[in-house]
């Protein structure tokens, strides 16, 4: 009777550990390589699908015009998406604000202003944004690589200096591009890991010149 109430219990033990790790293992792989929802409206109000740019490394910043670390972000943005014009990098920028807030002509006017080289998009009921925060903290950025995955955690706040801000986006790119597309086509090619290369060289220089002195700046709501 005991030997038989003891199987028992062994027999439930291992069932229940077995289904705890292949929910952890399940939890693990979905955290990785989880595709994002990410149909967004444009100024023009057509809905944007960015889960349909595949083959491109697509980075998307989220902010707001009240935001005053996202329009130094936006520059520095602008700055590094003119590096890489000619090849697959998509940037977006996509505003959390309700129409009350801002309309599609302030955005149009915020945009032309700064002389965006990107599109702006809306997220007005932050259901996209709010799959990487249960909060908003702005600017935040997602960067997407070829096959629509999300590379990595979301970032928060504006890093300064702002070369070493710009030096880190360039090496997430570079690794990026230096992946395979979906269809096989291959990567960026060496001279893309070579840039890779320089680039992380260049930022690891500069957060050690700067590793006592990274402030980040950011917005709340």
């Amino acid at each position: 009777m005991i030997g038989s109430t003891l199987y028992r219990f062994l027999l439930l033990a291992a069932c229940v550990i077995t289904l705890t790790l292949c929910i952890s293992s399940a939890s693990a792989q979905d955290g990785s390589t989880r595709k994002p929802t990410f149909k967004l409206q444009s100024l023009d109000g057509r809905v944007t699908d960015l889960a349909e740019l595949k083959g491109n490394v697509v980075l998307v910043s989220f902010g707001a015009t009240w935001c005053a670390p996202c329009s130094t972000e936006l520059r520095a943005l602008n700055e590094v998406l003119n590096e890489y014009k000619d090849r697959p990098v998509k940037f977006f920028w996509v505003s959390v604000e309700s129409p009350e807030q801002v309309t599609n002509a302030g955005l149009k006017r915020y945009a032309r202003d700064r002389k965006l080289l990107f599109p702006v998009l809306r997220d007005s009921s932050q259901a996209v944004f709010l799959q990487f925060s249960p909060r908003v903290r702005l600017p935040m950025i997602v960067l997407l690589n070829k096959d629509g995955s999300i590379d990595g955690p979301a970032q928060f706040g504006m890093r300064s200096p702002l070369d070493v801000y710009k030096a880190d986006i360039r090496a997430r790119l570079n690794k990026l591009l230096s992946l395979p597309s979906p269809d096989g086509r291959g990567t960026e090619g060496e001279g893309a890991k070579r840039t890779g290369a320089k680039s992380l060289t260049a930022t690891l220089s500069q957060r050690e010149r700067s590793k006592n002195h990274v402030p980040i700046s950011s917005c709340q709501s």
